[in-house]
């Protein structure tokens, strides 16, 4: 999977076209109702992080690749216009030293 930014919710409903899956087995897989999963894949609503192990599991897709994306989008998302975005991930991946 490529960490380009992606829609999940248009992923989700091509995953499931694809797979001719109904909306009601996606749903029930992720906990959620068929009006909540109509309202992700037409944008109106986004994937939340505690649906990813469902999705992945569902469509036998990596989790890890998934949270990965979904990590990366959210964080660009919230705080990737800040001025000092950048150096406060470095910051934060610098190695912890002993005290």
């Amino acid at each position: 999977m490529s960490y380009g930014k992606i829609d999940f919710g248009v992923y989700l409903h091509e995953l499931r076209t694809t797979r001719n899956f109904s909306q009601k087995k996606v749903a029930d897989k992720l906990g959620i109702d068929i009006s909540l999963l109509s309202k992700i894949e037409h944008g109106e609503r986004q994937v939340q992080g505690h649906m990813l192990k469902g999705i992945s599991e569902l469509f036998n897709l990596s989790y890890k690749d998934l949270q990965i994306q979904f990590l990366n989008q959210k964080i660009v998302e919230d705080y990737g216009n800040e001025p000092f975005f950048k150096d406060s991930l470095m910051k934060l991946l610098e190695p912890k030293k002993a005290i």
